[in-house]
């Protein structure tokens, strides 16, 4: 069976969401609703455009991001969490807590330091070539055997927002879906940065949103 028959996607289905993206967002998680009452959280996305990365990901919720420019304080408690809790069991579609330690990163289209599995990225070479802002989200050959083989590479819980992130940065652009993600993976509580797969905010101990996947 085929990539794309395993996940079920289709240039159809791709095209087709993106008309209720905005729809989707709004149901889900109001761009409003964080505007009204999490400004601060919302206007800290601004200028972060090259967060938006080739493939649809949100580098600012990536942890080698995250290592490299959160504060030394976040850095600190994140590593002081890890060593002083149980190795979880090995759970499906969740990476290992490990993959990604010592690994540094400015964001996919920084122009700076990228993690070594980012350097030759085939999809972000390909949009480069062939797309004038280097992403995704305007190709018209979506779903394409390099995104969903990407995708379905561990089954990995936040490469499953690939495709409805970037039908959400072809409808929005690419500036107030960064703004609208800077809010979506901050601690509910306290607004600290969370990364992909933390349970809950290394600062006050949050619970991560609901609008965010399950980890557990």
């Amino acid at each position: 069976m085929g990539l794309n028959k395993k996940e079920n996607t289709s240039r159809r289905k791709f095209i087709k969401g993106v008309a209720g993206a905005a729809a989707f967002g709004c149901a889900c998680f109001s761009l409003n609703s964080l505007a009204a009452s999490s400004g601060d959280k919302i206007k800290a996305g601004k200028g972060k455009e090259h967060l938006a990365a080739a493939c649809g990901t949100y580098c600012g919720a990536c942890p080698a991001y995250l290592a490299k420019h959160g504060s030394e304080e976040q850095i600190k408690l994140r590593l002081e969490k890890r060593l002083s809790s149980q190795q979880p069991k090995p759970l499906k579609r969740i990476p290992d807590p490990r993959w990604m330690d010592g690994l540094l990163c400015d964001g996919c289209m920084s122009g700076g330091m990228l993690a070594a599995h980012c350097q030759n990225c085939a999809i972000r070479n390909c949009a480069a070539n062939k797309q004038p802002d280097s992403r995704c989200a305007g190709c018209e050959e979506l779903p394409c055997q390099r995104i969903t083989g990407l995708i379905n590479m561990g089954s990995y819980l936040h490469r499953k927002e690939y495709l409805p992130n970037l039908a959400k940065i072809r409808e929005m652009g690419v500036q107030e879906w960064i703004q609208y993600e800077a809010a979506r993976w901050r601690c509910p509580r306290c607004g600290l940065p969370m990364s992909w797969y933390d349970a809950e905010c290394v600062g006050c101990g949050e619970p991560r949103s609901k609008e965010l996947f399950a980890v557990t």
